[in-house]
This record gives structure tokens, sequence and C-alpha cells, in this order.
């Protein structure tokens, strides 16, 4: 009888400690490298700007991608690393920590666990509501820094699941995708990044980025979209890793199948597309280059005698459906508009033989006519530079 007591109140009391989480801590110190390596399943996950704001909607759906980080944690006993960007633009580590339960019983094992998995839940929301809406997006530094947690870590799986949260249009040097030129000709932009030993390690890591597409003036349009998931798409596959899920405001699979993301069309055509905002060439309805378009146009000129100088390349003007609007005098000034770029580009050492002029229009909106912010995105002249 005096045995069961014992065995009671040692259950209890173990399980106090699980409970009161003397145990445990939310954050402790990694071991290094090179100390009882071994498989054990690894999480990284980042929370950078997220430019949507705090809404109700944004919120719940935190809630759920956090639960499901945190039960899959659990199943598999990961050790998850969360860095968090705080409002200072500051990275923070705000977990670091096994998920898994300890103690003399199942009983109190899982009681532990499920303690932790909370912990982790609470960390990741915490993570994405200290998140700046506004300021600078710096995702190459987020990378870099989440791979020195990992790599310090005494877990060494083949595969680790990581995912980045926040807006993926890095504004920061030295990777200005806000810039259409670096964002348009991938090859060039990583090829100076790894000269300048600016990709982190990344080997075996299987990404999901979510809400990469927001931005402080709305998502990307289509095109831009795809090219910024290129971008990505092509830096994971260099240093290592994949990109397996890129999603617009959700984790819709995770962990997945660790199958990679396909690439875009014009990467097998051997293309660099370019698309400038027509408001950043041109005033109003015209169709006579502005003083300040030189900026732009100059860098697309380096890339054209440079970098692919003998490269054919295609200027497309397009326009945008507006109300009581015509379809005819919108395809003159797309034509227009084209033409005065090639002129630009012929004055400044690009072979006439070289360029196709073209005005498409109305065709291929890349975003809703329906608002002011569409309008102003289908409005672009598109250079498309075919390599050989």
């Amino acid at each position: 009888m005096k045995a069961k007591i014992l065995t009671i109140v040692g259950t209890l009391l173990a399980l106090l400690l699980a409970l009161t989480g003397h145990a445990a801590t939310a954050v402790s110190p990694p071991q290094s490298a090179g100390e009882g390596s071994d498989d054990t399943p690894v999480i990284g996950l980042v929370t950078g700007t997220n430019p949507t704001g705090h809404t109700a909607a944004w919120a719940k759906q935190q809630t759920t991608d956090a639960s499901t980080i945190a039960e899959e944690a659990g199943r598999d006993g990961a050790h998850v690393v969360l860095n968090g960007l705080t409002s200072g633009q500051a990275q923070t580590t705000m977990f670091n920590q096994q998920v898994t339960g300890a103690g003399p019983n199942e009983l109190i094992k899982t009681t532990h666990r499920k303690k932790v998995q909370r912990e982790l839940k609470d960390a990741i929301i915490s993570a994405q509501q200290a998140a700046p809406t506004r300021g600078r997006v710096d995702v190459l530094t987020s990378i870099r820094h989440l791979a020195d947690n990992l790599h310090a870590l005494p877990h060494h799986p083949r595969t680790t699941e990581i995912v980045l949260f926040g807006s993926g249009l890095q504004d920061t040097p030295p990777l200005q995708l806000t810039d259409p030129v670096t964002l348009g000709d991938t090859r060039t932009t990583l090829y100076t990044l790894e000269r300048q030993g600016m990709i982190a390690n990344c080997r075996g890591w299987n990404v999901h980025m979510v809400a990469a597409t927001q931005t402080p003036d709305g998502p990307l349009d289509s095109l831009r979209e795809v090219q910024l998931r290129e971008m990505f798409r092509q830096l994971f596959h260099r240093c290592g890793g994949r990109l397996v899920e890129w999603s617009s405001d959700r984790l819709i699979s995770f962990p997945g199948a660790g199958t990679e993301v396909a690439p875009a069309d014009w990467v097998k055509k051997r293309q660099v597309i370019v698309p400038i905002r027509a408001d950043v060439l041109f005033d109003g309805d015209r169709a006579t280059l502005r003083t300040t378009a030189r900026r732009d146009l100059d860098k697309a000129v380096a890339i054209l005698t440079r970098t692919y100088p003998t490269a054919t390349v295609e200027v497309a003007g397009y326009a945008a459906t507006v109300p009581g609007g015509s379809a005819d005098k919108a395809l003159a000034l797309s034509w227009a508009r084209a033409r005065a770029v090639s002129q630009y580009f012929s004055s400044h050492g690009v072979s006439p033989s070289r360029l196709k002029t073209i005005g498409r229009g109305l065709q291929d909106p890349v975003a809703s006519n329906g608002t002011e912010e569409g309008r102003q995105a289908n409005r672009r002249v598109v250079i498309t530079c075919t390599t050989r």
C-alpha cells in the first residue's frame, strides 16, 4: 500500500513539474554541431515584414499555421528554431528547443510534449504579431541568420523543413528586388550574390514561403510574382535546397512531399523578362519618355549590350482598360510607347537588327482593371531578351 502511495505521489510531482515549466524552457542554448550529432528532425522558421497588417482574418490564419507546425513538430519530436523580426528590424531567436516529452512514464511525457507544443504555437503567434508592417525587407539576412542557428545544432537530418513568413520583395542592398532589372535577370543577380558570399548554405532545406508576394502597396502583379518565385527557386536550388511551396497567404502543405515548385515558363526558353511600368517612363497618356526614365532604361541597356550582347530583344507595349476608353487608342498608345523605348535602345548601342517592337494594347493584363492600382500595373513596357 505504501509503495502504491509513493508511486502516485511521485507521478503527481512529476506532472506538476511538467505543468509549471520546470522540466523545460522555451529557449535553450544549442549544443555545438560536433557534440552528439544525430538525425533528429529539424524545423526552421522565420517571421519577416508583414505588409498586410494584423487583420482578424490574418490572425486566424496565423493561429491555424502555428497549430499545424506545432502539431507536426510534436509528432516527429523535431527541434524547432524560430527567428522573429522585431519592430526595430532586429533578428531575435524566439524559440530554440526540441518538441518532445520528458518524464518517467508515457502520461508525463505526453503532458510535457503538449506543453512544449503550446509554447511553440504561442511563440509563432507572438512573432507574427511583433512583425513590422512597414520598413525594409531583408530576406537574405534572415536566411543567413537561420542557417547559422541550424548549423549550430547537434542534429543533422537529410532534409530540414523551413517556413519563411512575410514579404519576399527584398529592398535592401545587395539584393534590391524592387528594381525590375535585378528581379528580371535572375542569373546575373544570383551570380553577383554568390561572388559576394551572400548566399548561405541551405543544403537539404525544403522551403515553404508564405505571403512572399505581399508589399505595402498590395500584392504583386502576376508577372512580378512569378519572377519573384523564380528568383527564390533558383536561389535555394543554388545553395543546396528546394523551394517546395509558394503561397500567397497561408501554409498549405506542411511538411509536404518535398517536390520543388515548377520553373517559370521562360526559363526553358532562355529568356530574361524586364517589365517597366508606364508611369515610370511616361507622363499621363503620352509616349514621350520622361527625363527620369533614363535610370531604368540605362540598366536595361547594360543587360542588352554587356550581359547578353547577342540576344534578340522584343519591346512590347501594353495598355489598360478604362471606363469609356477606346481599344484602338489603347493599341496605338502601346505601339507608340514601345517604339519610344526601342528608339532609346538603338540610340544607346543596341543594334536595331536585334530589336522587335510591338504594341499589344489591352492584351494579357497582369492585374485587375477594376482598380487604379491594377490599371497602373497593366500599363507597362515589357522587354524580353532571348539569349543564345
